[in-house]
């Protein structure tokens, strides 16, 4: 025991038994201690020992007494100053320590192999010292959580010493002749010095600033973390949790658990907030607009983006950069790790005797374990850079996204409405402007930074290649040169199709929004398998454009996938012959490992520049959009989008001062407009007027000038000339000199296209001013407007009414009684928090008129304006509303009313009449000065109250009645004015659901849909080829092997095969490598285009097929989303992700075969690390499925908000609202930003899990072969093989996650199209009649009940009805009563369920759909006209002639108005008819209802928006010509069907009287006697 204690006693345990740094008795030599190793190495070990002591009882301390420290635990962290630095040093440190320990280990084998034993000195001090860095990480985390500066002293003792021992360390190196960098010992020393002198540095300064200056926490991450809720942590985490993504494992547990909610993700810092962001941009837009004023140049978004992001998308550049270039050292590693072990296996190195010394560089960086150590740390640093680079590039994408999509939004608001309905642009193309445009951009920023790294990249390699097999590699890169123009050959002409499918795929969607939007009439006419060939041509042609595009794809893949077999066999094949020497394992898998680090970016690049053309396309888009034509200035003066631009008061009192808006010179505009893709001749520009200053005023350029009126006017219009398109110069109104009397009632009269409507278009601005003044008085100017079309918003009744106003009860009560509202919130089932679907679906023409009118009642604006919403009303309600809302109590409270109207018996209440004809002011004044100037209008002015007699006795007699029982009569004669779908909606408040989020995985059954789409024999034949290619990979690789070590292991064998033999067995299994992914790529681009053309086309016609309660049920939007985003991924995403899975599954299933075979002990390492992987990708997956869910749902109320504030501008800006809905915009925005940057996150949480079980493996594999090849079980080229697998499995597992991830997010669009072409179809099928059937026209109803839906209650009960032929029938009732289900189930659009119609004895029943539809004539009431030519729109068969179509036109009185027009019967018609007024569109219903010479006519509600003039000449037209037909005529005004055959009369779905006008008349119970009575 003696001799023990002395052989181990002193510090022998430390220096070794054999050290020379110890004395006899183990101690110190203490005449050389600055020479002694062993003592340095000691001393330097102190202070590591010290920090880890003191630290931990630091720690503990302050963990357990919270009162020491300033916050308590929670999820955030505040950084203190210099965190990312002292992050960035700390790890470089622990590199270093790495390389320390590494280096004492491989010092000590030669102090083993030398003297017998080992010298811990040399590795225990970097163990040690690595554990005092990972506290010292831990320390200074929880240093930033509790805010403790103080904690700072502790670590800046530990970084001081620590700092002394490396200089000691130095000291000694130098003294013993070992300071050279050549020397590993002595560069790791002056490394380590380096970094623990910057972390001194660095707690100083914490000290300094968090001890002694106490400096505050910035404002605003105190508002993001008081902010309720979670929050996006990204920059509220320490950096390693940041880089590793560890902060988002919280969404991942909480997504696994459950289906994420919105509410779940809280919300981003106010830095990415969508106000900020767009705050920001259009910051530098108006700087850019100032620039490019005063150069006298068109302003460049481009430019904008470049000074906002440039900085830091370099900054992500570089990391990607350095990520890319540390992709390199794997390959140049395994060139030295299998020269290592060819060296040991086959003993190549003579044996020599080794002293014991300080390992050199060269010895370091050969030996296989620091190589493969090496490999380890550069492939993490790659992938750790490369997630890293790409979180930034997506994040600056996504904020690039939302200012544009803001931007745009705003720019929306100022539109003007012959930008959106004049031909400039349509609907369609704004919303583009709002989806793609942007995405485009997004992308762009994504993939931008593969531009400039891949030439780069490139470059490196084939010079790391050229190092390796000299001339040999410069002829295989020849491959790549002529590759790589050919694949950007490729990729212009993919491009050039993507841009023309993009275009046929707009025009496709104008025509099926069109067909949505009218497919009421379209079914009613039987054309809407006339309307879908159209679709389904434009289709084709889209396909044709998306397949040259897809085969453009699975070219660039092909040569990709191919390229590199090409170029090894080249390489591979010229290198002996060339260089004479042979080609080893250590040049022939490090070169394929080379050329392999080149697939990716070369197939990146065609695809990167296709995605930087679309940017760059789009942001020309933009630019043009943003200097499209806007409204004129609002008439208050002020633009509302200078609402947050600080600028001095301007000292104008409004109440004292008016304003007025005119025309503003063209040559003040024109240098601003781009000359190729702006439009230069636009009058409106978004930018601020030109000061002295040079400062721009944003806004539109009309100015305005102080002008005072007298305070009996409120609007005056001085010489008005108005037009609508801002390039002509011919006006739509002419020589306008009107002036609108204060708190009195204005009333607008004339014919239909006389410019009524066009006269209060020009009044808020909505009109460009070629010349005049239209001036509003500064004390009276805020403004009401309903009209005349009614717009609703898709919210509560009450909302609708509110519009943003606060609610006050009293106010809101006398609003619903005036209105005629109550009797409608008793009956609606939810009361007034009924929701009102889009567009107001659920609600009649006369609920929403009503709606809208209470709004502006509501409002207590000065200037009402109201754009005929009488003519949809009921006389008698009517009547109310006039009396009791306008005269009642706007003109009680003398608020000024313009009011548009039909109804002249109302003339005698206007204080003014203006009398419009042909876009001039004919006639104006009070009523006697009309009927002194024009005796004509006198005249129908008596027509329209001849009937008038015994209003006064009606009034009388309601007079007598209680508030009850005037109540009730309101009640009945509107009780039924409710649309069907809201008489027989459920209890509750919501007629469309909510989309439905679909849950959990996609269902295999979606799959096998899509597989049946694309034919299962193109299914398997593609993942056959797929895997015989994998085959054919693995067979050349391995040939390889055998071909590289037959060099080496055949040296002095006679028995060694030619090289053609070698060359001959690569080429052929490269040759079948080639053929298969070729053969797979073509099968994959078939398969899709096979899928596209058979999905869309039955979902579409499965849509069009679908019962009108469909689409009363569903939003439009949810439609067009179909047809428009689904259909866009299925035809351009989708089948890329499922190649993408394929490829990289196959290929992982393959490099895990090889390497088990090489390395069979590598199974029990894969299957820990594919369960880790799984779990991994099983939490990926179904939280990332969430995410996109959420990224979908969250994304469309964007889009309907958008469509919806794009229908209702003109209400919009009269109420001078865009602020309000621009701030709903940026919350919906906010909130669809969180789930997609979410979203985007958990794609590079996902990458670094992956990457980092890849990167384990790596290094299992590599210790694992470079092991075996030592003991002599495996050969060189077969570790070569193996950790060249290993690196393409641990991409190929990462990329097969994630793209399986987005395969299964695709898919989810396949869902949404499957649930689509399975919705119940209207049964189109029966038994042709007769060519010339109906002859007569004879219509038999027996015992019939109609429904709209089978869970609906009926709305016809019973009717049993026969109309003979010829016979001219009036159908009146009160709204709602059941006259329009009547007509509507003649044409079987809704469910007759019980009994029949007979139409000349033929039962409807037994009759195709198709044909029963266009056997009979409509005129509905809601006229539609389709984006086109007069001509299509007449006759969209082209069955007529000019001669018919002129005659048609005549006969509605629409002859002159087209022949005025410049191309006659080929105008063009624009979106929706929006060219036409509503009345006009009903005439061109009524040439239609004359082409189809059809022997039965009904007529309903047509003339309604029709002036008295033209609805009593239009009665005679249709007596005449329609004289052998059998009419069914519909009409509020029961006047115009006095003169019918007989009488239908409807209440509550029955038929009440059924007789001769005459005998209803003559009965004193008579409910038509009472209407005519009301109409009177």
């Amino acid at each position: 025991m003696e001799q023990v204690g002395s052989v181990y006693g002193g510090w022998k345990w430390l220096c070794g038994v054999n050290s020379t740094d110890l004395d006899s008795h183990g101690d110190f030599i203490h005449e050389s201690l600055a020479s002694n190793v062993c003592f340095v190495d000691a001393l330097d070990t102190l202070p590591h020992f010290g920090f880890i002591f003191s630290a931990s009882v630091s720690l503990l301390v302050l963990n357990c007494f919270r009162k020491f420290r300033r916050k308590g635990k929670t999820g955030y962290i505040l950084r203190f100053p210099g965190h990312i630095l002292r992050w960035l040093i700390s790890i470089f440190l622990l590199i270093c320590l790495f390389a320390s320990l590494a280096e004492g280990i491989l010092t000590d084998e030669t102090y083993i192999q030398s003297l017998g034993g080992s010298q811990p000195h040399l590795y225990l001090p970097p163990i040690t010292a690595l554990t005092a860095c990972i506290i010292s990480l831990v320390y200074y985390h929880h240093m930033e959580v509790w805010q403790a500066g103080g904690m700072a002293f502790v670590s800046l003792l530990y970084y001081a010493t620590a700092a002394l021992g490396e200089i000691g360390k130095l000291v000694n190196l130098l003294g013993e002749d070992y300071g050279s960098i050549e020397i590993p010992r002595f560069d790791l020393a002056l490394l380590q010095l380096i970094c623990y002198t910057v972390l001194f540095l660095l707690d100083v300064n914490v000290i300094r600033l968090k001890v002694f200056c106490r400096r505050n926490i910035p404002q605003e991450k105190l508002d993001d973390l008081k902010s309720p809720g979670p929050l996006f942590r990204a920059y509220f985490v320490n950096l390693a949790s940041q880089v590793s993504f560890w902060w988002l494992n919280w969404i991942f547990f909480l997504g696994y658990k459950k289906t994420l909610e919105v509410q779940d993700l809280g919300k981003l810092p106010k830095s990415y907030s969508a106000e900020t962001l767009h705050r920001q941009f259009k910051e530098e837009y108006q700087k850019e607009l100032v620039q490019a004023a005063s150069k006298g140049r068109q302003p460049s978004l481009g430019k904008v983006i470049v000074r906002i992001y440039f900085v830091r998308m370099a900054l992500a550049g570089i990391l990607k950069l350095l990520g890319d270039f540390a992709g390199l050292v794997g390959p140049i590693c395994l060139s030295g790790i299998v020269l290592y072990v060819t060296e040991i296996y086959y003993k190549l190195e003579p044996v020599v005797e080794i002293e014991p010394h300080f390992v050199n560089m060269t010895e370091f960086t050969s030996n296989g374990f620091v190589l493969i150590t090496i490999t380890f740390l550069a492939t993490t640093f790659q992938f750790i850079a490369g997630q890293t680079s790409m979180y930034y590039t997506v994040l600056y994408g996504l904020c690039v996204r939302s200012s544009i999509q803001s931007m745009v939004y705003e720019k929306s608001l100022s539109l003007s409405t012959f930008a959106t309905t004049g031909g400039d642009m349509t609907v369609g193309q704004i919303t583009n402007h709002m989806s793609t445009d942007p995405m485009n951009l997004l992308y762009m920023f994504q993939y931008f930074h593969f531009l400039w790294t891949v030439p780069f990249l490139v470059s490196v390699v084939i010079y790391a290649l050229y190092t390796k097999l000299g001339t040999a590699a410069l002829l295989g890169s020849m491959v790549y040169v002529l590759v790589i123009p050919l694949q950007l050959g490729i990729a212009n002409f993919m491009a050039k199709h993507q841009k023309r499918a993009l275009t046929l795929a707009d025009e496709r969607l104008k025509h099926s929004n069109e067909i949505l939007q009218g497919i009421k009439l379209l079914k009613s006419y039987g054309w809407e398998q006339l309307y879908l060939k159209v679709v389904e041509k434009l289709r084709l042609k889209e396909l044709e454009s998306i397949l040259r595009m897809n085969l453009s794809f699975g070219a660039i893949g092909f040569i990709v996938t191919a390229a590199p077999l090409v170029v090894t066999l080249v390489t591979f094949g010229t290198y002996s012959p060339i260089s004479g020497e042979a080609l080893t394992p250590d040049k022939a898998f490090a070169s394929l490992a080379l050329f392999n680090l080149l697939a990716v970016p070369l197939f990146m690049l065609p695809l990167v520049t296709a995605q930087l053309v679309n940017g760059i396309i789009s942001t020309r888009r933009l630019q043009r959009f943003f200097m499209a034509q806007e409204v004129e200035k609002q008439s208050a003066g002020n633009d509302w989008r200078e609402r947050d631009v600080k600028s001095g008061d301007s000292g104008v009192d409004d109440n004292q001062v008016s304003f007025n808006y005119q025309h503003s010179p063209t040559n003040q505009t024109n240098e601003f407009v781009c000359e190729d893709d702006v439009d230069e001749t636009t009058l409106m520009i978004p930018i601020k007027e030109v000061k002295p200053k040079g400062a721009l005023k944003y806004g539109a350029t009309n100015s305005f000038q102080k002008s005072k009126l007298p305070p009996s006017v409120s609007i005056r219009i001085s010489d008005g000339n108005f037009t609508w398109d801002k390039n002509s110069t011919r006006p739509i109104l002419s020589d306008i000199d009107i002036e609108i009397p204060s708190g009195k009632l204005t009333m607008i009269i004339g014919g239909v296209g006389s410019g009524k409507s066009s006269l209060v278009s020009a009044m808020q601005g909505e009109m460009t001013t070629l010349s005049g003044s239209v001036q509003y008085s500064g004390s009276k100017m805020s403004v009401a407007y309903a009209s005349q079309k009614a717009w609703l918003m898709n919210a509560t009744l009450q909302d609708n009414i509110l519009f943003g106003e606060q609610f006050n009860f009293r106010k809101y009560k006398k609003t619903i009684d005036v209105c005629a509202m109550k009797p409608d919130i008793d009956i609606l089932p939810g009361g007034d928090q009924t929701e009102i679907g889009e567009k107001g679906i659920n609600l009649s023409g006369g609920q929403k008129q009503r709606i809208s009118v209470a709004r502006t009642v509501y409002s207590g604006r000065d200037i009402i304006i109201l754009d005929d919403p009488l003519s949809a009303l009921d006389v008698h309600v009517g009547s109310h509303v006039f009396q009791k809302a306008i005269v009642g109590t706007l003109l009680r409270k003398k608020q000024t009313v313009v009011l548009v109207t039909h109804q002249l018996q109302y003339l005698h209440h206007a204080h003014k009449i203006i009398v419009m004809k042909d876009g001039r002011v004919a006639h104006q004044g009070t009523l006697d000065d009309i009927i002194e100037e024009s005796p004509d209008l006198y005249s129908e002015y008596q027509r329209a109250v001849k009937f008038s007699e015994s209003e006064s006795e009606s009034q009388e007699s309601m007079r007598g009645m209680s508030d009850n029982e005037k109540e009730r009569v309101i009640k009945r004669q509107i009780s039924r004015e409710l649309s069907a779908e809201t008489r027989t909606m459920a209890t509750g408040t919501k007629l469309i659901d909510d989309e439905a989020m679909e849950h959990g995985s996609v269902s295999y059954s979606v799959y096998l849909f899509y597989c049946r789409a694309a034919t299962w024999i193109v299914a398997v034949g593609y993942v056959a080829s797929y895997v015989a290619n994998s085959g054919f990979t693995v067979g050349t690789n391995f040939w390889l092997a055998t071909w590289s070590e037959a060099e080496i292991a055949n040296d002095n064998s006679t028995d060694i095969q030619p090289l053609s033999y070698y060359i001959a067995g690569y080429a052929g299994l490269s040759f079948g490598g080639v053929l298969t992914i070729f053969i797979g790529s073509m099968l994959n681009v078939v398969g899709a285009y096979l899928a596209s053309k058979e999905l869309h086309v039955t979902m579409l016609r499965n849509i069009i097929m679908s019962p009108m309660r469909f689409f009363d049920t569903t939003p439009l939007g949810r439609i067009l989303n179909r047809l428009a985003s689904d259909t866009d991924i299925m035809d351009k995403k989708l089948f890329q992700s499922i190649d993408a899975v394929v490829y990289f599954l196959v290929g992982y299933i393959s490099g895990v075969i090889v390497n088990c075979i090489i390395l069979p002990i590598f199974v029990i390492f894969a299957v820990p690390l594919a369960v880790c992987g799984y779990f991994v990708a099983k939490f990926y997956i179904t939280t990332s499925r969430s995410l996109q869910r959420l990224d979908s749902v969250t994304k469309s109320p964007i889009f309907a908000h958008f469509s919806e504030t794009l229908s209702g501008l003109p209400t919009i800006r009269a109420y001078r609202d865009q602020n309000r809905f621009y701030e709903v915009l940026l919350k919906k925005l906010n909130v669809n930003n969180t789930a997609f940057l979410y979203l985007l996150t958990t794609h590079r949480w996902n990458g670094v899990r992956q990457e980092t079980i890849g990167a384990i493996g790596v290094l299992v594999a590599g210790v694992g072969t470079i092991i075996s090849s030592i003991d002599g079980t495996i050969e060189p080229s077969k570790v070569g093989l193996a950790i060249s697998y290993t690196i393409w499995v641990a991409n190929f597992m990462k990329s097969a996650i994630r793209f399986a991830a987005e395969t299964e997010m695709q898919m989810n669009a396949i869902e949404r199209v499957k649930e689509y072409t399975s919705v119940p179809n209207e049964n189109y099928l029966g038994t042709e009649p007769a060519v010339d059937w109906p002859k007569h026209g004879a219509i038999t109803m027996q015992g019939i009940s109609v429904r709209y839906a089978a869970e609906l209650e009926p709305v016809l009960k019973n009717i049993s009805l026969t109309f003979r032929s010829g016979e001219k029938v009036g159908i009146c009732g009160r709204t709602g009563s059941g006259k329009s289900s009547l007509t509507l189930a003649l044409f079987r659009i809704i469910d007759t369920y019980e009994g029949r119609i007979l139409i000349d004895d033929v039962d409807i029943n037994n009759v195709p759909l198709s044909t029963l539809r266009q056997r009979i004539a409509i005129i509905p009431q809601d006229p539609i006209l389709f984006n086109g030519t007069i001509r299509y729109n007449l006759d969209p068969e082209d069955i007529r002639s000019d001669s018919d179509l002129w005659h048609s036109l005549e006969i509605a009185q629409l002859k002159e108005t087209v022949k005025q027009m410049p191309r006659g019967l080929d105008s063009e018609v624009s979106e929706g008819g929006e060219n036409f007024s509503v009345g006009q569109r009903q005439l061109f219903c009524l040439a239609r209802a004359f082409l189809r010479r059809s022997r039965i006519l009904i007529m309903d509600e047509a003339t309604a928006s029709i002036d008295i003039e033209t609805d009593k000449i239009l009665q005679e037209v249709v007596a005449t010509v329609f004289a052998d037909c059998t009419v069914l005529t519909i009409a509020h005004r029961v006047a115009t069907i006095l003169d019918s055959d007989t009488i239908l009369t409807l209440s509550d779905g029955k038929v009440v009287e059924y007789d001769t006008p005459e005998n209803l008349l003559t009965d004193p119970n008579s409910i038509f006697g009472s209407l005519v009575k009301s109409d009177k």
